[in-house]
């Protein structure tokens, strides 16, 4: 059976291109985890205008952690799959040490070695990894990357929204565990980017939050929160990452509407809620 999340993704395709994307998706889940509805697409009414090549770092990546007791096979298997349309190559992050958790021999196989490839599904998308993992439970994990100067408030504003504490692993680096299952865990971690270095917002991504109240949580986000139904509402991160927020009980959801004010948006699209959340905006440059 579907599991009940906290934390949904939806992602925006321009039109005819949802149907390939949400079958991509759950292919790849489904070697992870079946039951698990973690992405949904959506398409706009009309086609992004192309944008200017990123500049910074894309806010958000998701990285699966495959145990290597399962057999490495499945690991190719996963890369393979991420290797082939419609998925394309997006960058490298080499570091000069292996991963937690990766044994000196493994270093000779070349699926462990100590560099980190990711994958694109277009532009404005989450980048995407598969890395192993030797002990403990496999992951899927979404990570926000935060500015320098904006870590430590966005930790705490995520912490407000989820309504629990990190768990540290580092500094600059931390996670919330968002399910547990035989062997499996959800998570939504936090990286912090180096001094300097710019976050380039996912535009056809939008992080979802399923809420039991909004009236209380409004006054203490960041950024105005506004409704765009009776049961969503949407705001932004310091970092100009879109979140909506799906409130449980739909009574709650008119909480303090008529203190503020919808803000205006130039929508081009029709189909559903998250098509008005997400429509052909323009990003701030």
């Amino acid at each position: 059976l579907p599991f009940e999340l906290l934390l949904t993704v939806h992602l925006l395709t321009d039109p005819g291109a949802s149907l390939l994307l949400q079958h991509t998706l759950d292919r790849l889940l489904k070697r992870v985890c079946p039951g698990l509805r973690l992405f949904h697409v959506s398409e706009r009414a009309c086609p992004v205008h192309a944008q200017r090549p990123a500049a910074g770092r894309p806010s958000h990546a998701v990285t699966i952690f495959l145990h290597e007791s399962y057999g490495e096979e499945r690991i190719l298997r996963v890369l393979d799959f991420l290797q082939c349309p419609p998925w394309q190559y997006h960058h490298t992050e080499s570091c000069g040490a292996a991963e937690p958790g990766v044994q000196a021999s493994a270093l000779l196989r070349p699926y462990l070695l100590p560099s980190r490839d990711f994958y694109s599904l277009g532009a404005g998308m989450p980048v995407w990894g598969v890395r192993p993992v030797h002990y403990g439970g496999e992951v899927v994990r979404v990570t926000l990357h935060s500015t320098y100067d904006n870590f430590e408030d966005t930790v705490r504003l995520y912490e407000t929204v989820l309504q629990r504490r990190v768990e540290e692993q580092k500094t600059g680096f931390c996670w919330f565990t968002l399910l547990t299952e035989a062997g499996f865990s959800l998570q939504l971690a936090i990286k912090q980017l180096a001094p300097g270095v710019r976050v380039e917002p996912c535009y056809s991504a939008v992080l979802q939050f399923r809420v039991e109240e909004i009236g209380q949580l409004v006054p203490l986000l960041p950024n105005t929160c506004s409704p765009i139904s009776a049961s969503r509402w949407h705001t932004e991160d310091l970092d100009g990452n879109k979140i909506l927020f799906q409130v449980g009980h739909q009574k709650h959801a008119l909480v303090s509407m008529c203190t503020f004010s919808v803000q205006s948006y130039l929508v081009c699209v029709s189909a559903t809620e998250m098509e008005i959340y997400g429509s052909c905006y323009k990003r701030n440059t």
